[in-house]
């Protein structure tokens, strides 16, 4: 729940809690305990209050479509039923943008976003909120964009970093027909651990569905395939 500095905090605000009904319990100055046990509780629920992310998320679909057997090109769409924590919150950020090859254009809501940065080969997306949209009661955001030259290789991955608080974490991939999927995995990695998830659910050779509850906060999901070889018709038309 909290990191390690937290965690100390956590504990010395939980012995001051039980500290306080002891006193209260045990002695005379049952006053002063319930200042403690008021004071320890009030210090332990803003601690939560603040460890909370600033967005939950009850559920959160990323689509990939491949559009061409060489895999070239390909639009990824994500969808998620998005809730403030906070009144206060004014934007969201997508974060963890990245692929191999390029990414391009942009789309929140059918809208250009109103900030974009990369940091390496990571891109960041914003939105600001319409003042007349109540996001604490929740909303659904839509991201779109166009990837080049991404899944050109044999082996190609969806993945997607949990940021949030999430209910359940769906992800698909669909592949054009004339190239079928060899073999699939899912798997999801944090603290530079992999950990092996229930297989993914292949349908007609071309279409591969993974979907987890409860996914862990700052782990990365990774639906991995590898595509059947291309015949030498294939390898030449993708060369132009």
């Amino acid at each position: 729940m909290f990191d390690k500095s937290n965690q100390l905090i956590f504990y010395i605000n939980a012995a001051i809690f039980a500290f306080g009904i002891l006193v209260a319990l045990l002695t005379n100055f049952v006053v002063h305990g319930l200042i403690f046990v008021v004071c320890a509780a009030l210090l332990i629920l803003d601690q939560i209050r603040q460890n909370k992310s600033a967005f939950s998320i009850a559920d959160l679909r990323k689509i990939l479509t491949v559009h061409d057997t060489c895999g070239k090109k390909a639009t990824l769409t994500q969808t998620q039923m998005t809730t403030a924590c906070h009144v206060d919150n004014s934007e969201y950020w997508f974060r963890n943008i990245r692929a191999i090859g390029s990414i391009s254009n942009f789309r929140v809501n059918n809208g250009d976003p109103v900030e974009q940065r990369k940091d390496n080969d990571s891109y960041q997306v914003c939105m600001k909120f319409p003042p007349e949209l109540k996001v604490i009661n929740g909303t659904d955001l839509t991201l779109t964009y166009q990837c080049e030259g991404a899944f050109t290789q044999n082996e190609g991955m969806l993945s997607h970093v949990v940021d949030d608080d999430t209910q359940r974490l769906h992800l698909t991939v669909e592949l054009p027909s004339g190239r079928a999927v060899a073999t699939a995995r899912f798997f999801c990695i944090q603290n530079g651990k992999e950990e092996a998830l229930l297989p993914p659910v292949i349908t007609g050779q071309t279409k591969i569905d993974a979907e987890v509850k409860n996914p862990k906060r700052g782990a990365e999901y990774c639906l991995q395939w590898n595509w059947e070889e291309e015949g030498l018709l294939q390898k030449v038309s993708c060369m132009f």
